[in-house]
């Protein structure tokens, strides 16, 4: 799998105080009793703004860091775009809406929503009176105009609650719904079953493709981390931690992702090329069975998730069963208008293998050729003209752009 050349997306974790007591938190600095101040964060995106793309803010409970109003300011000034990973239980609701709504920089919030009722909800976050605050707040920041997902982990209370969670976040106004496989140490009395999760992706799945055919009342619905499909054959994709995407903690360690105990380094004594690169990030990467190179669903599941690997010591995703044949099929199909002027709506940056076109958190590496290709992707060209240039590969291509959503069609 290529790996990009520096990371593209960083997920910020801010502080690690957060009001809720999440029983599957994935916080790996639970215990530790310090929140850095701000200047720590100015000098930690100053070493990372350079290489950076998207950023996600994250914790802990981002909103608590007591110069959090400063940050948001500060990436303003920088003008990378974010998101906001949030429990919506704001000390001041209004002066966060507020904030976020001046901040042209933020994409958007995902907030943590893990049942339909109270009592669902707060079996994960074990936290009374959690739901109904972040609800209300959920309202009030959709009413404002901001955009919301909302972000659940798949447990043994909410496995069969799917089509309510995505009822709920739409009543509220979110415009998708996220759905997470736990990832931690075992937990029985938290984690779905093997046929519990099977049913609740067969859930996700279906409202998801209600929504790709625009049926009435339908959000949008996807994973939010990877499934192997050697467990259950879906939508669901594989992460990209430790290729395009990495993770700084509070005290500015570097780690593949957010759910990864293994620091790499810190970016404040080290530049963040010669951490990517490090022998420690490559073991981490290498974190894959041998029989999945020979799976025909590798490209799209990359293994499996890693750092559950390395949290429960196992040599292999604990939901894989065993490579898949490869079979040949039709690409995803798009009818493009031949008047239709295509324009690239991404950044092309150059890497060792060719070009990646990135676009907010969606990445697309493509090979060198394709670069005059790309130089024609400018709004100015008709489909028609881009053919007789470069052929039906080249369109093609395009079709495969238009789909991974990198370019818009005038």
């Amino acid at each position: 799998m290529l790996t990009l050349s520096v990371p593209l997306i960083y997920a910020l974790e801010l502080t690690p105080i957060c009001q809720n007591d999440c029983l599957g938190c994935s916080n790996k600095f639970l215990g530790k009793d310090t929140s850095p101040v701000f200047s720590d964060w100015r000098q930690i995106l100053g070493r990372v703004a350079p290489h950076a793309q998207f950023f996600k803010i994250t914790g802990g409970e981002p909103t608590l860091h007591p110069e959090f109003a400063d940050i948001i300011y500060t990436l303003a000034e920088i003008g990378i775009p974010f998101t906001l990973f949030t429990n919506a239980r704001w000390q001041n609701p209004q002066l966060i809406i507020d904030l976020l709504k001046d901040t042209p920089q933020c994409g958007g919030l995902l907030v943590s929503l893990h049942g339909p009722d109270a009592a669902t909800h707060e079996a994960f976050t074990n936290t009374p009176g959690s739901f109904e605050e972040t609800c209300e707040n959920v309202r009030r920041a959709t009413d404002a105009g901001l955009r919301v997902h909302t972000s659940t982990v798949l447990t043994c209370h909410n496995w069969n609650r799917v089509r309510e969670i995505v009822t709920l976040a739409q009543a509220l106004g979110a415009k998708r719904a996220v759905f997470n496989r736990y990832i931690g140490p075992p937990m029985p009395d938290l984690e779905p079953d093997e046929r519990q999760l099977r049913q609740a992706m067969r859930d996700i799945d279906e409202l998801r493709q209600q929504a790709i055919s625009h049926q009435p009342s339908a959000i949008s619905v996807k994973y939010g981390n990877c499934i192997p499909q050697c467990f259950a054959l879906s939508s669901s994709t594989g992460c990209w931690a430790g290729v395009a995407y990495c993770t700084i903690d509070p005290w500015g360690n570097l780690r593949a992702c957010s759910h990864s105990p293994l620091v790499v380094g810190n970016v404040m004594e080290t530049p963040i090329e010669e951490l990517w690169r490090s022998e420690t990030l490559d073991r981490w990467r290498a974190l894959r069975p041998a029989e999945c190179e020979n799976c025909g669903e590798l490209s799209t599941c990359h293994g499996g998730c890693r750092a559950l690997m390395e949290i429960r010591s196992l040599e292999r995703d604990p939901l894989a069963k065993g490579p898949l044949p490869t079979v040949e099929c039709s690409p995803r199909g798009v009818t493009l208008f031949e008047g239709a002027r295509p324009k690239i709506i991404g950044l092309v940056l150059p890497e060792p293998f060719g070009y990646v076109v990135v676009r907010g958190q969606r990445f697309v590496p493509v090979s060198l050729f394709a670069k005059p290709i790309l130089d024609a992707l400018d709004g100015r060209r008709t489909l028609s003209e881009i053919r007789s240039l470069f052929g039906q590969e080249a369109l093609n291509f395009v079709g495969s752009l238009y789909i991974q959503g990198v370019i818009e069609l005038d």
